[in-house]
């Protein structure tokens, strides 16, 4: 009974002292009761996490309020709508089987818009957005070429022979070095135009399946990197021989899942220099009396050496200027030209929804403003029979939208950086 005086005397001399302080510093001590008072009041993260996903994969739409342990919640979001309404034109226009668009700013990490649309659906959904039901295909390149960039002597201009189709990767193929057919050409092409031979012959030369591992789940593979609204972690398994790290490591392979939002915050790891800002969706959480309950904590680690991300970069904007994805960007209007666009493709068949993945993860910023990071976009098409359209081109239109000089991109301008942080 002692103890419990002593301990709630202890508190409130902690409070008169604080709040003797506000008075002395001429603050308003309302304000700092005000604060006191939401310490008594339980806010369960997991309990809400729990609820959000019940209510978030019944309806598939993100709820603005929630009623957890008889306490109203409201949620507010970094999504910016008149962006999504004007990507969702852009997919609209085209009709593919299924589209999946993430845009993240760099600079603090916030979500600026997260849709999916199914052709012939209007109304755009989030499930698949979030969900790493989708086989990465050569965007794991990204990772592959840090671990090999990060903890080997190989470099951009490091030189690789291989024979036969680069697209391929057949056992004979990763044993063949040199020969008549065979021909050379250094890492950074070898990435820029997606060569799954060389990829695995250089996991296989230079990596262990442990070493992969661990640089994967610095990129956030096999942990939670979204607060609340991601249900399963993206997956990236250990390799059970050698012909198997060559498939991880190429990406040619349909066991290394992902969801779109990891695909954007992959690229946004290359576009702030290395580091990983996490991505945030919820901006706040508030108690009907409009008290702040939860936010963010602005999360950072470094998770590539700045030299390791300076070359991926390189290798991103030669995969957009001559690369997988060059023909999308030719004749660039003037408003994108002075634009660093970098990116990853890849293609892959299987995940739910089933059929063929078209994959484009990119960044892009203004070289002229240092302070500026930009924002990074994730683009994925699922098509079935028949292409309509490829997400390099999604992705164009969505850049020439965010940066371009129309009224329509001044507007929308406007709207993402209003309240940035």
């Amino acid at each position: 009974m002692k103890r419990m005086l002593g301990s709630q005397f202890g508190w409130l001399l902690i409070i008169v002292l604080a709040l003797g302080a506000s008075f002395a510093a001429g603050a308003n001590p309302l304000d700092f009761l005000k604060k006191i008072s939401l310490l008594g009041k339980s806010f369960d993260p997991e309990k809400f996490k729990n609820e959000f996903h019940k209510n978030f994969y019944e309806t598939g739409k993100l709820p603005d309020q929630l009623k957890v342990n008889a306490e109203n919640y409201r949620i507010l979001y970094s999504i910016k709508p008149e962006l999504e309404e004007s990507i969702a034109q852009i997919i609209k226009k085209y009709r593919p089987d299924f589209t999946s668009v993430v845009v993240i700013d760099n600079n603090n990490g916030n979500v600026l818009a997260a849709i999916d649309i199914a052709r012939g659906d209007d109304r755009p959904h989030r499930l698949s957005t979030f969900s790493p039901t989708h086989p990465a295909a050569s965007v794991f390149k990204i990772i592959t070429a840090a671990d090999l960039l990060e903890n080997t002597h190989v470099g951009n201009e490091t030189q690789f022979q291989f024979a036969g189709k680069s697209t391929t990767l057949y056992k004979h193929q990763l044993k063949q070095d040199g020969g008549r057919w065979s021909r050379k050409t250094d890492f950074e092409h070898a990435f820029a135009r997606s060569n799954n031979v060389i990829f695995g012959k250089a996991a296989l030369d230079n990596l262990s399946p442990t070493g992969l591992k661990r640089m994967a789940e610095k990129f956030g593979f096999n942990k939670e990197v979204l607060p609340f609204a991601q249900a399963k972690s993206s997956v990236f398994p250990l390799a059970i021989d050698q012909y198997n790290l060559a498939e991880l490591a190429s990406g040619l392979n349909v066991s290394t899942m992902i969801s779109p939002i990891h695909g954007a915050m992959i690229a946004s790891v290359i576009a702030n220099g290395g580091v990983m800002r996490k991505p945030s969706l919820v901006k706040r959480i508030e108690d009907k009396e409009g008290n702040v309950i939860w936010e963010p904590s602005p999360e950072q680690e470094l998770v590539i050496a700045t030299e390791t991300a300076a070359d991926l970069r390189k290798m991103m904007m030669a995969t957009v200027d001559d690369g997988t994805a060059r023909r999308a960007f030719r004749r660039l209007p003037a408003s994108l030209r002075e634009l660093e666009i970098a990116g990853k493709t890849g293609s892959i068949t299987g995940g739910e929804p089933f059929g063929k993945r078209d994959w484009f993860v990119s960044y892009s910023r203004d070289p002229k403003n240092a302070q500026d990071r930009g924002v990074s976009l994730c683009v994925m098409i699922v098509n079935k029979k028949k292409w309509y359209v490829k997400s390099t081109q999604i992705a164009r239109e969505i850049y020439e939208l965010i940066w371009g000089t129309s009224r329509q991109s001044s507007y929308l301008r406007r709207k993402i950086w209003n309240n940035r942080t």
